[in-house]
């Protein structure tokens, strides 16, 4: 009896504790894109960062021996779910050429509104009015840290061009969990992630043919190779495993709830690279966010 409790305990357990690490390392991409994305198209960029994930995963595959080749009836679903990551990160490297890390992860707070109406939509899952206080709360912490240091900004919710693109973004990306949850059907992960990750970087391929094409790939620097190279295998590929792990195991709202965090991580890192102190109205949004995630958790226990 006891075996059973333990055992059904640890499964929502690591995922929430997959989530805590997937939003860590989603946070890691902000500083690193806002670094790189200068040097090299935002499209062309994720369509190598894919392509070099799917190559990890398909080593994880064979080393698992899970390989799962998908009937043709299954490609709707692939192209349905790697079109919304594809929005998702060519969104948010545009964005990086336009904002700060800090305010486009305070854009990202947001997904878990975008993300209990997709739910909503898609599974017809439903959360209670506390939690939909809880989200109230982790926008007004998203609206400090965008307009803390000036709240004239705020009545009019002036977003700047960065926010705005990064925006659609995020609506595309909030569909990611409850489409993964719909339509999984039993495959293994590794496998169902690899064929995800493949489409995804096959039509980002096409769509940033001409920029590839034309990019001078000896004049890039070292750095932003490496860059690539971290974003490929951390907040691609290791987070993309962690959230559809997560994803299958808990509702959505709870698992995108985590995003409410990233800001944390982002401001911590950012001050760690030597970024100024954004100011205590924004330090604040920071807070308010965070505890956002918190008062979810304890709700859903």
């Amino acid at each position: 009896m006891s075996g059973t409790g333990t055992s059904a305990a640890s499964g929502p357990g690591m995922a929430h504790l997959a989530m805590l690490g997937f939003v860590f390392l989603v946070s890691t991409s902000f500083p690193v894109g806002h670094a790189i994305t200068a040097a090299l198209d935002p499209a062309a960029l994720n369509a190598l960062r894919f392509t070099l994930a799917a190559v990890l995963f398909a080593g994880v595959a064979t080393a698992k021996g899970s390989w799962h080749w998908p009937r043709l009836s299954r490609l709707p679903v692939y192209l349905l779910i790697a079109g919304a990551l594809d929005v998702f990160f060519v969104t948010m490297f545009e964005a990086l050429r336009l904002t700060s890390a800090l305010n486009a992860g305070a854009i990202f707070t947001l997904l878990p509104a975008f993300t209990c109406l997709a739910g909503y939509l898609l599974l017809r899952q439903t959360i209670s009015r506390f939690q939909v206080l809880c989200l109230l709360v982790g926008a007004i912490g998203a609206l400090l840290v965008l307009f803390g240091n000036d709240l004239s900004q705020l009545a009019s919710l002036s977003l700047g061009d960065g926010e705005r693109i990064f925006l659609i973004g995020v609506v595309a990306y909030a569909f990611y969990a409850p489409l993964m949850r719909r339509f999984n059907r039993g495959e293994p992960l590794e496998s169902f992630n690899f064929w995800i990750l493949v489409t995804a970087a096959l039509l980002l391929c096409a769509y940033a043919a001409p920029q590839m094409l034309a990019t001078d790939w000896r004049a890039v620097p070292a750095p932003v190779y490496l860059g690539i190279v971290y974003l490929a295998v951390f907040p691609t590929a290791a987070s993309f495993f962690l959230a559809s792990y997560a994803s299958l195991r808990l509702p959505s709202g709870p698992v995108m709830a985590y995003t409410y965090l990233l800001p944390s991580f982002v401001l911590a890192e950012t001050q760690l690279l030597g970024a100024p102190f954004p100011g205590v109205p924004v330090f604040l949004g920071v807070v308010t966010s965070a505890a956002a995630t918190l008062l979810l958790q304890r709700d859903l226990r």
